[in-house]
């Protein structure tokens, strides 16, 4: 079986073998504006992970198709341990939309370059599947648009849902941005009938307002982390960390500020990449409430496993969500053995359906985030039985191995309910619209 991802990735085994190179000019106005040139840094360990699991299967054939930023070429092109990849130089990462990126200047982008560089290597690869993570990242998502669905069958595996309607309201995004990217998301969803997704709020926005044909299989990332041991002692009492802290930090450290009221000399570390406006705000009100010496700002880190081992330095996770179902960060945390304080979204009240392996409560009330952390603080006994349940949970629900053979089966069924309209079984658990109440 041949397969074709369109995904985003990047890692530190991959970038060894890219050709990557920074444009002059912008060097030379990085360095009259003094502005640090971007670092490189680890994107969606989850298909890393999933590539992980690929590398031992001898009946696929994996070609991965990604943009990259600062590729010295349009596309680079290797392979490695059987993998073959496809990388790209996104239209973005030109220089003059830099520019206006960095003068907050609105974007308009039709990424032509892009679509047209991926339709040809599906041309060339031609893949018996074509498999897209996520529809909200119209750099590579948009390509889409440009699929024969008739002659590929194309699955889409939802990482979040833009056109939801609590998202923009979560989110901080410009009004902009979410205009592009939700549109590009609306028009891939319309595009094909096979999408992935286990969240049940995923799938009602879709069929309500979206594709009322689609086609649910119940597939999963490869979401199961390992996390690098360290016998480092303990600096932090909580660490919130994400890929970008403006997601939820700022709620974080209102919990957090609640929290020392009673514990003044509680500290909580804050891991991850900082927006500009979002981090002078944030700052600004960690000075408001006179927590300057207890938040300490790690920034973002090149590599994952730099952000694994930096989280072990703290006793607790405190990962407040706003958007995110249930966030990679949570199930990294539950993984590394750190107690986790979360808030309720559509996906993390699962987690304790069997037993109880995170402490959660509304995203608003930051005095219920801050007694959740004080129970931490206070129950040293019943933290090693959560720890327990929560590693017991990781492994249940996250296997990498089990859920990447799951999703060959799933590729299996759509091909041949492409070719042949053969019925998808139910052992793939497909959700029909049948299940569903308008």
């Amino acid at each position: 079986m041949k397969v074709l991802w369109i995904c985003p990735l990047s890692n530190s085994k991959i970038r060894e073998y890219l050709k990557l190179k920074r444009n002059r000019v912008e060097s030379v106005l990085r360095n009259l504006m003094k502005i640090k040139g971007p670092a490189y840094s680890d994107i969606a360990p989850w298909i890393t992970n999933g590539i992980i699991e690929f590398e031992n299967f001898d009946n696929i054939e994996l070609h991965v198709v990604a943009p990259h930023k600062g590729l010295a070429k349009s596309l680079d092109e290797f392979k490695i341990d059987g993998i073959h990849y496809h990388f790209i130089k996104s239209d973005d990462d030109r220089l003059y939309y830099k520019v206006k990126r960095k003068l907050g200047k609105s974007i308009k982008i039709s990424y032509k370059g892009n679509r047209k560089i991926i339709s040809r290597l599906i041309k060339d690869i031609n893949p018996d599947i074509i498999h897209m993570y996520g529809a909200e990242n119209p750099n590579y998502s948009i390509a889409a648009l440009d699929i024969d669905t008739k002659e590929y069958p194309l699955f889409v595996s939802l990482q979040t849902l833009m056109s939801h309607k609590d998202f923009k309201a979560n989110y901080p995004i410009s009004d902009d941005e979410f205009f592009l990217r939700s549109k590009v998301e609306k028009e891939v969803l319309k595009k094909t009938n096979y999408l992935g997704s286990t969240i049940q709020g995923y799938r009602e926005e879709v069929w309500r307002n979206i594709n009322k044909n689609a086609m649910f299989l119940g597939t999963y990332l490869a979401a199961e982390q390992k996390i690098p041991k360290t016998d480092l002692d303990k600096k932090y009492d909580f660490v919130y960390f994400s890929s970008s802290i403006s997601k939820a930090a700022d709620i974080a450290v209102e919990g957090f500020a609640s929290a020392c009221k009673k514990y003044p000399n509680l500290t909580l570390n804050i891991v991850g990449g900082m927006p500009e406006l979002f981090t002078k705000n944030l700052r600004k009100r960690i000075e408001e409430l006179n927590l300057e010496k207890n938040i300490i700002f790690s920034g973002r880190l090149p590599l994952h496993e730099d952000v694994l081992k930096q989280i072990q330095l703290s006793k607790f996770a405190l990962l407040p969500l706003k958007v995110d179902s249930i966030s990679g960060t949570i199930r990294e945390a539950m993984s590394a053995k750190l107690p986790v304080v979360t808030t309720i979204t559509s996906g993390t009240p699962s987690l304790n359906e069997v037993r109880e392996s995170v402490l959660i409560s509304d995203k608003d009330d930051y005095q219920g985030i801050a007694d959740n952390m004080i129970k931490l603080i206070e129950s040293k006994d019943n933290n090693k039985k959560m720890i327990d349940n929560a590693l017991k949970t990781v492994s249940e629900r996250w296997n990498n191995k089990r859920r990447m053979m799951q999703l060959v089966d799933a590729y299996s069924a759509i091909i041949e309910h492409h070719k042949n309209g053969t019925p998808i079984p139910k052992e793939i658990s497909v959700i029909n619209k049948e299940s569903f109440s308008e």
